[in-house]
């Protein structure tokens, strides 16, 4: 999954606020799930209980009908991002992506994740460079690589932790951020291997201690 068109009106990037999104900007859903940190899908289950207002039972009131006259159209779903930065405040439940570096190894290397990446790659054969990760609640930079995403000027795209550790990044301090994460898995397996093994041979030398004699 990636991105690379403006996702917010043009007019919304006018004025000395340029470089950021005022609350009263209008987000498709797509990019308001990307905020929230959750899948379309779970933002689209947060909708299905609307109240009459248009709010949505569970998640953020959204400011368009999702339904519209022409037969079989829908309207785009859309919201506000105002009312989006309060909701995030007022839920902060653990998100996939720190799911995925709290759960070992199997996480670490299944979960596909949303992360920030350059509109082009830099190199032959079409490498990404990422920037960060989309879901990282903890990156001081998020919201300032969410307007950049929302204005065309970067795209997201799916991957796994491991594949992005494995990717290039836009710049060494966040690679290695990011990259010690895993590389502390890592180490935390092999030590968990070796302790195994250590086990083994103590095992083994108590069943048979003729075997071990030197």
């Amino acid at each position: 999954m990636k991105n690379k068109a403006p996702m917010v009106h043009p007019d919304e990037f006018k004025g000395p606020d340029a470089d950021a999104l005022p609350d009263t900007a209008t987000l498709p859903a797509e990019l308001a799930a990307l905020y929230l940190c959750m899948s379309p899908a779970q933002l689209a289950d947060l909708r299905k209980s609307r109240r009459p207002d248009g709010r949505a039972g569970n998640g953020p009131p959204i400011i368009k009908p999702v339904e519209s006259s022409a037969k079989g159209a829908k309207d785009p779903v859309l919201y506000e991002l105002g009312t989006l930065r309060e909701f995030a405040k007022s839920h902060t439940a653990a998100t996939a992506f720190d799911t995925a570096l709290n759960s070992g190894m199997l996480g670490w290397v299944t979960a596909k994740l949303p992360f920030f990446a350059e509109l082009e790659p830099r190199v032959k054969r079409g490498r990404r460079v990422l920037i960060g990760g989309a879901w990282d609640r903890a990156d001081p930079l998020r919201e300032k690589r969410f307007v950049e995403l929302a204005k065309g000027r970067i795209r997201f795209t799916s991957l796994t932790c491991a594949e992005a550790a494995a990717s290039l990044w836009a710049d060494v301090a966040s690679h290695s951020a990011f990259a010690e994460k895993g590389l502390a898995l890592l180490k935390s397996e092999t030590e968990a291997i070796e302790a195994s093994l250590a086990a083994t041979a103590l095992l083994a030398a108590a069943s048979n201690p003729d075997a071990v004699k030197t």
